[in-house]
């Protein structure tokens, strides 16, 4: 796949910050190899695969780039396997492994509280997806809506994070978790059964995002564990965690996360510096000054968009639409340009 000089600059900074700060906190990982060893797999044989040592696992730096995370997911995957890992994984993450956020959701109100928690903290966690409650009249979604291109371990990932967050959600609820259904991005995978199997619920695949459908009653019900002082306690520190990432986190990094969030029509360089709290012209100076532009980000975040869009099996005229395209035929000749394909060219 052919990407323009700006874009290849831009991923890099995205997956691999200046900074050296990790979206991927590194006890997820191992919680993974102490799943896979369970299994019988070699987990220093795996570490050692990927370039990777057990220091490196078990020292007090809270966090792994990106390419390393992705290197260990796809060895797990191999070695096991198991196909359904990360579902198995995502079961494993009791709500005491996600530290302060999983405290806070515990000693939440209702289930309503707990949600607007991880919508808020969330990125304390990782920034490889982000939440977003959307509220109808049928109900309520809570979307987990992709960063970043997950590339190879996108089914994997998703498969870890909805599994968490379902396991979470039940054992706070219990007998009371009814009528949830999970939505999922992408077409149903050779072990689909797998999924209605493990998170016992309807599982719905080639939705727009990775989702959970619930109805408006469940979010009014209330925990056993409810604990005020303790959920502002440590609500407190999950914020004070937030804003230490995003004082870390380049301009670039955070108008394509914001970019990717967005649903419908993009928002433009003046619509997002008025959400920063920043003129315009501010904005497009701190972007100047990495080497990158509005308009490179925004072409960036529309092809990411756009290859999600396509693999769903969404028509190329709907693409452009969302996209912001008028007319479908420019939509495909800048696709063209991004990729050297037609937009067919990524459909099932």
């Amino acid at each position: 796949m052919a990407y323009n000089g700006s874009m290849n600059r831009y991923r890099f900074i995205q997956l691999d910050p200046g900074t050296g700060r990790s979206p991927v906190p590194v006890n997820y990982v191992r919680n993974l190899l102490e799943l896979i060893s369970e299994v019988g797999v070699d987990t220093r044989r795996l570490l050692r695969e990927v370039g990777l040592t057990e220091e490196a696992i078990y020292n007090p730096e809270p966090t792994l780039r990106f390419e390393q995370f992705r290197q260990v997911m796809v060895g797990a995957r191999e070695m096991t396997g198991n196909p359904a890992l990360g579902l198995v994984l995502g079961q494993q993450l009791t709500l005491t492994a996600h530290g302060l956020l999983g405290y806070a959701a515990i000693s939440s109100v209702d289930l309503g509280d707990a949600l607007r928690l991880l919508e808020r903290y969330f990125r304390t966690r990782t920034r490889l997806c982000v939440p977003r409650i959307e509220s109808s009249t049928e109900g309520v979604r809570f979307c987990l809506l992709e960063s970043v291109l997950l590339g190879d371990i996108r089914e994997t990932y998703l498969e870890v994070v909805v599994a968490a967050v379902v396991g979470g959600i039940r054992y706070l609820l219990g007998e009371r978790f009814r009528g949830v259904v999970l939505e999922l991005p992408y077409a149903p995978p050779a072990h689909a059964d797998r999924y209605r199997e493990l998170l016992e619920m309807p599982v719905e695949f080639g939705a727009e995002v990775a989702a959970l459908r619930l109805p408006h009653s469940l979010l009014n019900e209330p925990f056993t564990l409810s604990d005020p002082a303790s959920r502002h306690m440590a609500a407190q520190k999950c914020e004070q965690e937030l804003r230490r990432l995003e004082a870390d986190q380049d301009w670039a990094s955070r108008v394509y996360a914001r970019l990717m969030q967005a649903e419908g029509m993009l928002p433009s360089l003046e619509q997002l510096a008025g959400n920063f709290h920043v003129t315009s012209r501010t904005l497009r100076r701190y972007l100047n000054a990495l080497g990158v532009s509005y308009r490179s980000l925004l072409e960036e975040v529309r092809m990411t968009k756009a290859m999600a869009y396509l693999k769903a099996n969404i028509t190329v005229q709907q693409v452009a639409s969302r996209l912001g395209y008028a007319d479908p035929s420019n939509f495909a000749r800048a696709f063209r340009k991004w990729t050297g394909h037609p937009p067919s060219h990524f459909q099932p």
